[in-house]
């Protein structure tokens, strides 16, 4: 299994939800997917690129065959893909190894120059998704059937996620940990404590809300999702920024 990675320049997307029926990433994932063979990118979807939990398999179907073509053009220039297993799509956990293109991985360590970044889904620090797995699973099963009725329901849900993170901020004040609009405090304080063991970044996906904070060790970013915005993170020996692609433009 592969976890540690060394790489020139690496670019991280998460949340594709391939195959939800709501996601129309498709489209731009597959000229992004292009934009980073020309331009000799490595590529990390870390976790929750396919959906397992809320799959339409009718949708699988469409967008799944031309993404895996655009994945094979950056392993034929040269370059890997990497894909960190999520919750959405946890069962991948059985083939943790090389997957065709694919390189499966439960996290990864990645060097880049004298830079150490740690990429991982993040899941395993949603307080819901730990405290409660059961409930929790049987909501994105239930709420797999609410966007096939009406996709508005989803982003319903994201505003309510940011409206709930600014009352807790409100109310709390100045003892609230500083994080992401939408997301629980629990990730960065989960960010600061893996920074603390020599990384210099930490990048997570799962809570669909890209951002980046500064911690008093490192950098914690959040690389968001393809189901609202196609937002990636690029990795240099130089950075790691957060950036949003433009379809038809490159980045």
């Amino acid at each position: 299994m592969i976890i540690d990675v060394t790489t020139e320049k690496m670019v991280v997307i998460s949340d594709l939800h391939l195959g939800n029926p709501f996601s129309e990433a498709k489209k731009s994932l597959i000229e992004f997917l292009y934009w980073a063979a020309e331009n000799k990118y490595d590529v990390c979807i870390n976790g929750d690129g396919l959906e397992i939990a809320q799959v339409s398999f009718r949708k699988m179907a469409e967008d799944v065959p031309e993404v895996f073509r655009a994945v094979k053009a950056i392993t034929k220039a040269g370059n890997r893909v990497f894909y960190v297993v999520g919750n959405h799509d946890i069962v991948l956990e059985n083939f943790l190894e090389d997957w065709g293109p694919l390189t499966l991985a439960p996290f990864l360590n990645v060097r880049c120059g004298k830079q150490r970044i740690r990429i991982e889904h993040g899941h395993l620090y949603d307080p819901f998704f730990v405290k409660r797995p059961d409930l929790y699973e049987f909501l994105t099963w239930l709420g797999g059937f609410a966007l096939m009725v009406s996709p508005r329901i989803y982003k319903a849900w994201i505003k309510f996620e940011e409206l709930k993170s600014r009352l807790r901020r409100r109310f709390r004040g100045s003892s609230e940990v500083p994080c992401l609009p939408g997301e629980h405090p629990d990730f960065v304080i989960a960010a600061e404590e893996i920074c603390s063991r020599g990384f210099d970044a930490i990048i997570f996906g799962h809570t669909h809300h890209p951002g980046t904070i500064d911690l008093p060790q490192g950098r914690y970013f959040n690389s968001g999702s393809w189901m609202i915005s196609p937002t990636y993170i690029g990795i240099t020996s130089q950075d790691v920024v957060l950036s949003q692609f433009e379809a038809d433009k490159g980045a």
